[in-house]
């Protein structure tokens, strides 16, 4: 291969990289909260299922519903943020969802890593829209083939004490990492290759006779 195959395939390479789908895994607790870890950014967010049954009197939904928690928006978010996680804002949520597809039913493998709604397939948490009270929310149900964001659309003093079919919301809420993508590693080690491989170009060129 010319050095013209070359530069062309290492180009290639990086585009690969770049445009590469994350993942998410299942990470160690965290001061009593089960995490997942977005493989892109490193960043450690709380399941979307931490709050459900933690109330002191959790009431029944219906007889085909689970309990659900008493705990309101702002108790969720002050029990994360007293563990040392940042509740997220749209952009850190963007950021992470955007590596996240879901039109090839990869909803099924999120759920069980990312925690979903006990009465029903939706994913889904609030976030900080930075307008104070109400907050947004981004979702997705298991049919759905992109996730969904709604800005100013939940009071937090209600999720518990409210409307009902709020109780089995998340929160989005990270610690550690920075969102990065691609991996800085993996762009570090294509331009060592790229210069590299300049390097011994240039180096043939010099050795060959004129």
């Amino acid at each position: 291969m010319n050095i013209r195959g070359k530069l062309v395939f290492a180009v290639t390479a990086l585009s690969i990289v770049v445009g590469a789908h994350g993942a998410v895994v299942d990470s160690a607790d965290v001061a009593g909260f089960t995490t997942f870890q977005d493989t892109v950014s490193g960043r450690v967010w709380l399941d979307m299922d931490n709050f459900f049954f933690l109330g002191a009197n959790p009431e029944p939904l219906g007889p085909d519903l689970v309990d659900r928690s008493l705990y309101t928006g702002f108790e969720m978010i002050d029990a994360a943020q007293n563990a040392g996680f940042t509740f997220a804002t749209r952009d850190d949520v963007s950021a992470l969802l955007s590596t996240l597809p879901l039109t090839a039913g990869e909803w099924n493998a999120y759920a069980p890593i990312m925690g979903s709604g006990h009465a029903r397939d939706l994913i889904w948490g609030m976030y900080d829209d930075e307008n104070d009270n109400p907050y947004g929310i981004a979702f997705a149900f298991s049919t759905d083939s992109q996730w969904n964001f709604v800005e100013s659309s939940v009071d937090a003093t209600l999720i518990a004490g409210g409307n009902e079919l709020d109780q089995d919301m998340g929160l989005w809420a990270y610690t550690t990492g920075a969102t990065s993508v691609p991996e800085p590693a993996t762009l570090v080690l294509l331009g060592v290759g790229l210069a590299g491989l300049g390097f011994s170009q240039r180096k043939r060129a010099q050795l060959t006779p004129v």
